[in-house]
């Protein structure tokens, strides 16, 4: 494990928990750490979460389609020469990793198999049941919609706007939700290198972690009828109340 300031980063933690980073726009995108925040501002839809319980497997370089899930899939962007795995643990989590380094380099796209307008990230950790902590979360970065964040940008460890170099933060504890809502619809988001979300900013060329577990978010829309039906509707209600007027004038 890196050396960090355990102090900092558990402040910060503390501080999170009572507020939640939420709002925050990028274009199009707000991110939330408060997972009641996230699906307040997501009023009206349903909720769908992968738990990652399936038996142990893992995906190939440059492989596409992988199953994680009931509405998810995984494609591998990469990742020839990386010693992985990445796929499902076989303990209930998803394992990945994420790489910059030239030839290895390694991003993870997840599909959904119906476009969604948010999704989270539930419990992510390092690679290990046991210890949790660890995990370089400058090296870890989102991209929705074309929008990139650096995971420790969003927890207020780091702001890599500055320019500068990114500082190294490890999590303590599995980070529990990190929530994202597009304007737009969602079909895929990736997990990246740090690197490519701020190049140059960032150390490291590798890292591995668990996900517990994904949960998207997804509107139904309210069927309106259609102008055609209205209308065969009125003429339907014309003929029959013309043949009314006509009963009735014969019974006279």
């Amino acid at each position: 494990m890196k050396l960090f300031n355990k102090l900092g980063i558990i402040t910060a933690g503390v501080i999170l928990g009572f507020s939640g980073f939420q709002g925050q726009a990028n274009a199009n995108v707000s991110v939330f750490t408060d997972r009641t925040a996230w699906e307040n501002a997501l009023s009206g839809a349903s909720f769908e979460t992968e738990t990652f319980d399936g038996a142990q497997s893992s995906f190939e370089a440059n492989s596409t389609g992988n199953v994680i899930g009931n509405s998810l899939n995984v494609d591998l962007i990469g990742g020839v020469g990386d010693t992985g795995p990445t796929g499902l643990a076989g303990n209930g989590f998803f394992e990945g990793e994420i790489d910059s380094s030239g030839d290895d380099a390694l991003t993870l796209q997840f599909n959904t198999s119906s476009a969604i307008t948010g999704f989270g990230i539930l419990g992510l950790q390092d690679d290990s049941v046991s210890s949790p902590g660890g995990l370089d979360l400058e090296e870890i970065g989102v991209e929705v919609n074309g929008e990139k964040f650096l995971i420790s940008d969003i927890l207020g460890l780091t702001d890599s706007s500055d320019g500068q170099s990114v500082s190294t933060v490890e999590n303590v504890d599995p980070i529990s939700f990190i929530g994202f809502i597009s304007d737009s619809e969602i079909n895929s988001f990736n997990l990246l290198h740090g690197d490519l979300v701020a190049p140059g900013e960032v150390s490291g060329g590798n890292e591995n972690f668990y996900i517990d577990g994904i949960v998207t978010a997804s509107t139904t829309p309210v069927a309106v009828p259609e102008p055609a039906s209205m209308l065969g509707l009125l003429a339907v209600t014309g003929v029959g109340a013309a043949s009314l007027k006509r009963k009735l004038a014969k019974a006279k």
